[in-house]
């Protein structure tokens, strides 16, 4: 369930950020590429424009340098007063300066030179053309500049277009008085330009058309194509002066283009097809949409994958968790990986082997438990039978007068009965202290007055909870290795009282013969059981199951020195620690 629901919120984030980028993409990338491949489009058919004003500006230099030339001007104008050497040699350098730019550049056709007067000067690249008829050729030209664009400039020249001709008209003027002395004419081959527009015209997803400002054609491009309805169709291409719009020529969608052309009235309208702009962004449409799929089934790929690397081992924590769950203390998980979780794995482990070592503790701490009981029970030997006997034994010494035997039997009655009545293992301090009373007096008949008890037991100690049978051992040991050796003069002291207001320590001290650490230690710290009914080291043992291993017994004795045997025990009452 979880590797599913990880695998779907993966793969669902990966889907919806590649929409994202896709749409971001398409509308951002893809639009703006498509934008500049149409400003590229339109910049590389801008050379079209730029070589026809190259040629345009080149002839109205070349005009402007002829109308201005001091010979020129001096052979029209008939006031020439040098000598005829000096004359042929003006003549002859206005027909070089004429003949060199034909010459030279290949688009010219012809330039004439028309004087103004009758029988005035007259120059040409093609001899002989207008010879004897300069006023009728004025008239001409005259009657030609009607129709022609003229140029706004100070020293103004007129464009005209007649068939597969081109015209640059100048007027040439005298320069002091502003006389018009005759006409330069230059004739350029309307061929050329159509070559020009032929070269830099970018193939045939584009088509050139030049008019005049009156919308008559000067060329278009391809020649078999009739290009004249365009300004027709869309008006504002002759009105505005540079105009970009999208529309339709001969059905395809196009980007027409609309620019004046310097130097002259013409205008250039550019047709730019974008069926190619279009195929070209399909087919990278096309190429992005076959990398969103790619990329979908590589997330898709990429999100199961780590589904599992990271649900494998949470399932396979689970399920060791329910074996645990049914009591196999041998499950492990064998997950080996650095990150949180292989840690998980590793404290799943630790805690496994933590928890079988504490369960298999507490079955041995129990088992022992029962040990003790089954013993000390063992040790009363039916004490049933032993009171009722007991006590028929009291009532006879009471009846013959034997009154120790009456007490010293009394004090065994009081013995067993505490022995039976307190069959939990908690009681009392106060109680226990009794229970050795009742014990000190049975002993005192055997061994007379070789010894004194003294008791010192703080009041807050009284009501404290102790095992049960626990002193016992302890006085009956101080008994039996302190006093035996003495005859007179021993004296056992009982302590009690509460330290650090957490702890209950209870001591035992005589001042006997002392003992040799080798006679109640061996090994590390354990303790030897005596011949006494529990012994001493049942009572170190049963301290520590009960109330862990900082608490039991301390035992300080030397030759001579007698003994100190204290108990430590955690300071317990009936309303936080209740008798079992």
């Amino acid at each position: 369930m979880i590797q599913k629901r990880i695998f779907l919120f993966i793969s669902s984030l990966v889907v919806l950020m590649l929409i994202s980028i896709s749409v971001i993409v398409y509308f951002y990338f893809f639009q703006t590429m498509r934008e500049k491949e149409i400003d590229s489009a339109v910049r590389y058919s801008n050379g079209t424009k730029q070589s026809v004003e190259l040629i345009l500006s080149f002839m109205n230099n070349t005009v402007n340098s002829i109308s201005k030339n001091r010979n020129v001007i001096k052979e029209l104008s008939g006031q020439f007063n040098g000598s005829d050497e000096e004359a042929a040699s003006s003549r002859t350098i206005v027909h070089s300066l004429i003949n060199n730019l034909v010459s030279i550049h290949e688009y010219i056709r012809k330039i004439e030179i028309i004087g103004n007067r009758e029988g005035g000067s007259y120059f040409s690249t093609v001899t002989g053309e207008v010879q004897g008829r300069i006023a009728e050729r004025n008239a001409e030209i005259e009657g030609k500049l009607k129709g022609c664009y003229k140029d706004a400039a100070d020293t103004y020249y007129f464009l005209c277009v007649n068939g597969n001709v081109i015209s640059f008209v100048v007027p040439i003027f005298e320069p002091q008085s502003g006389y018009r002395l005759g006409f330069l004419v230059i004739d350029i081959n309307r061929s050329y330009l159509e070559e020009i527009v032929a070269t830099t015209t970018g193939g045939a997803d584009e088509k050139v058309l030049i008019v005049t400002a009156e919308n008559e054609t000067i060329l278009s491009y391809p020649y078999t194509a009739n290009l004249s309805g365009v300004t027709e169709q869309y008006p504002q291409l002759l009105k505005q002066e540079q105009t970009q719009i999208n529309g339709r020529i001969f059905g395809q969608e196009s980007i027409i283009v609309s620019d004046s052309i310097s130097y002259s009235n013409w205008r250039i309208v550019r047709m730019i097809d974008t069926a190619k702009i279009n195929a070209s962004m399909n087919q990278l449409g096309q190429i992005g949409l076959l990398a969103l799929l790619l990329f979908l089934i590589i997330s898709f790929v990429a999100s199961y994958r780590l589904s599992i690397y990271f649900t494998k081992p949470i399932i396979e924590l689970n399920r060791k968790i329910k074996q645990f769950e049914k009591g196999n203390m041998d499950t492990r998980i064998d997950i080996i990986r650095t990150d949180e979780l292989g840690q998980l794995s590793n404290s799943f482990n630790k805690m496994v082997v933590k928890l079988d070592t504490l369960l298999r503790r507490t079955i041995e701490e129990e088992q022992k438990k029962s040990e003790m009981e089954f013993e000390l029970l063992q040790s009363q030997i039916n004490p049933h039978f032993l009171y009722n006997t007991l006590d028929s034994i009291r009532w006879l010494a009471v009846i013959q007068n034997v009154d120790n035997i009456g007490h010293m039997t009394t004090s065994l009655i009081q013995l067993l009965k505490y022995s039976i009545s307190h069959k939990g293992r908690m009681v009392a301090l106060s109680e226990e202290i009794n229970m050795i009373k009742n014990y000190i007096t049975i002993q005192k008949y055997r061994y007379g007055d070789i010894f004194e008890v003294e008791f010192d037991i703080q009041d807050e100690a009284c009501d404290c909870c102790v095992l049960n049978l626990i002193l016992q051992p302890l006085v009956e040991n101080a008994i039996y290795h302190g006093m035996e050796s003495r005859e007179e003069g021993g004296i056992i002291r009982i302590e009690a009282h509460i330290r650090s207001g957490e702890r209950l320590e209870i001591s035992v001290i005589d001042n006997g013969s002392g003992m040799d650490e080798n006679e109640w230690r061996s090994g590390a710290g354990s303790i030897k059981k005596m011949h006494t009914g529990i012994g001493l080291r049942n009572v170190e043992e049963r301290i520590k199951l009960y109330f862990g291993e900082q608490y039991g017994l301390r035992i300080g004795s030397g030759i001579g020195e007698g003994t100190r045997m204290t108990i430590t025990l955690p300071r317990l009452y009936p309303e936080s620690g209740s008798a079992d």
